[in-house]
């Protein structure tokens, strides 16, 4: 069976919208320490929904021969609920999305990948241990509905992972850096590899010569990247439809919840991770301003959310592969820009903070955030003076929001990722953001 007929087969069984997802990606993972070690896989599949009797219905499978019957039981599975789900209406879209890559992974020999990784190792500083892990993938994925949308996506996208452990007079600690892209390829490598380098050895200098913040409460600059992890975070994930009614924005649409020179949006950046023209239920995706000077404007949304929401769908319903059902998730997510230069923002602050790269940490629905700081410096009368280490930072975004004094004029974001159940590309980032309260360091 095709995945036209398996559509057309859903109809018939009484499903009252069906779509099928189809994949074929081939994936190289590359890893290296002590020891350098390399894997290739091909993986795929199709991922079947079905709307019947208001409820959704999802089945996977990994063969063409299992389509047929994983129709039947998404059907069947949509059947045992009455949901009352009604979906936002779209115009049907047929397109072929090409990938912007200049040189794509599969046109790459494996001794140059394999080099890479080695020159990245090679150029890290000295740890007690280091690892470096290359992936790339290539392929395609198609969307059929039974609306009449018909895409296909060439996919492509590398990414480079490292780790450090080091060790000095008695402490230790666990440094970290990540960058990729989907939209630049193996051309972008040297260029990759040069950001990984910058961040991994600030934070090792801050390891080695910071000491522990005696401040209190002070004033914080943060950087694009530190910024980037506030807004993706601590008020991306709140502003997402199916978090919103457990957050303290569920009844604040339309409210003024930041000074009026704040703006917060998500949606297609350059270069951006979660870059797309449309999303996993052939949305086209638009730019959505979270924050519109200061208002609480508009929420991510997939088809269903919508339609309950009364606006327009806006290209946030993801999947991480076929085998999962599209849910809402941000993408590229960031502080708007403002006017300040980097100098000016720092000339407010006779004693404060700069805080360049976040680590591990943890956050809340109710927009608090504690997380680990491994590149930060103390200010000292609008000069950055000593590192600090072994530092977190803290509190509740939508408190910290009110003390945003200034905005940087120019962006800059972190590629990464997010899990949410399932794990998908996206970036986050910002300007440079002054904030005179509501951010404590310890």
């Amino acid at each position: 069976m095709d995945v036209e007929g398996a559509v057309e087969l859903a109809l018939s069984l009484g499903a009252e919208y069906a779509e099928v997802r189809e994949e074929r990606l081939l994936r190289t993972e590359i890893t290296g320490s002590e020891e350098v070690t390399v894997s290739t896989r091909s993986i795929g599949g199709f991922g079947v929904r079905v709307l019947a009797n208001g409820s959704w219905g999802f089945v996977s499978v990994n063969s063409r021969e299992d389509l047929e019957w994983a129709v039947g039981k998404a059907v069947k599975l949509a059947r045992v609920g009455e949901g009352g789900v009604r979906l936002a209406e779209i115009k049907p879209v047929r397109d072929r999305v090409r990938s912007r890559m200049k040189v794509k992974p599969p046109e790459v020999p494996l001794e140059e990948k394999v080099e890479a990784v080695r020159g990245l190792l090679n150029g890290l500083p000295g740890a007690q241990r280091k690892v470096v892990r290359y992936s790339d993938f290539s392929g395609v994925k198609r969307l059929i509905t039974s609306e009449g949308t018909e895409i296909e996506w060439e996919l492509a996208g590398i990414s480079f992972i490292t780790y450090l452990t080091a060790s000095s007079n008695g402490r230790s600690a666990e440094l970290f850096s990540l960058t990729g892209s989907i939209e630049r390829g193996f051309e972008a490598v040297d260029a990759m590899t040069e950001k990984i380098l910058t961040e991994i050895r600030g934070q090792m200098d801050c390891f080695l010569r910071g000491g522990r913040p005696k401040l209190g409460d002070v004033p914080v600059l943060l950087s694009p990247r530190f910024a980037g992890m506030i807004a993706h975070e601590a008020l991306g994930h709140l502003a997402e439809a199916d978090e919103l009614p457990n957050t303290p924005l569920a009844d604040k649409l339309g409210e003024r919840i930041a000074p009026e020179f704040v703006g917060l949006s998500d949606g297609n950046v350059e270069d951006g991770h979660g870059n797309d023209l449309y999303d996993d239920e052939g949305v086209p995706v638009r730019k959505v301003e979270i924050l519109k000077d200061g208002v609480f404007n508009e929420p991510l949304v997939d088809r269903e959310r919508a339609f309950l929401l009364g606006i327009e769908p806006n290209g946030h319903a993801r999947a991480e592969s076929y085998a999962f059902e599209p849910m809402v998730r941000m993408r590229n997510t960031y502080f708007e820009p403002g006017d300040w230069t980097f100098e000016e923002l720092l000339e407010e602050i006779k004693l404060g903070y700069y805080l360049v790269s976040a680590g591990p940490g943890q956050t809340g629905l109710d927009s608090s955030f504690t997380v680990g700081i491994l590149e930060g410096y103390v200010i000292r009368d609008g000069e950055i003076a000593e590192p600090i280490f072994g530092a977190t930072a803290s509190g509740k975004a939508l408190d910290a929001l009110p003390g945003i004094r200034g905005l940087g004029r120019e962006l800059d974001f972190e590629n990464c990722y997010c899990g949410k159940g399932q794990v998908v590309r996206v970036s986050m980032g910002g300007p440079h953001v002054l904030f005179e309260k509501g951010i404590r360091v310890v």
